[in-house]
């Protein structure tokens, strides 16, 4: 049992490469893996035209500055 416990992490992180990064209305967002659940109405999420070919993540423009295309970003 101890070592069930052991093997079980609540710090465990996913990590995706930034392979596009947009700001849209003072919004920022990175772009990672191709969204294979591609869905034409998430487009208007926020209201901003959103790219929902990719999978992406909105972060504060702080973050947005610290990463470039291609970094690997967790979270």
């Amino acid at each position: 049992m101890v070592l069930y416990l052991l093997g079980c992490s609540k710090d465990k992180q996913l990590c995706d490469t930034i392979q596009n990064k947009e700001e849209s209305s003072g919004v920022y967002y990175f772009y990672f893996r191709t969204n294979y659940y591609n869905n034409p109405q998430m487009n208007q999420i926020g209201g901003a035209g959103i790219n929902s070919q990719f999978a992406s993540g909105k972060v504060s423009e702080e973050v947005y500055n610290q990463y470039d295309i291609g970094d690997q970003y967790c979270y």
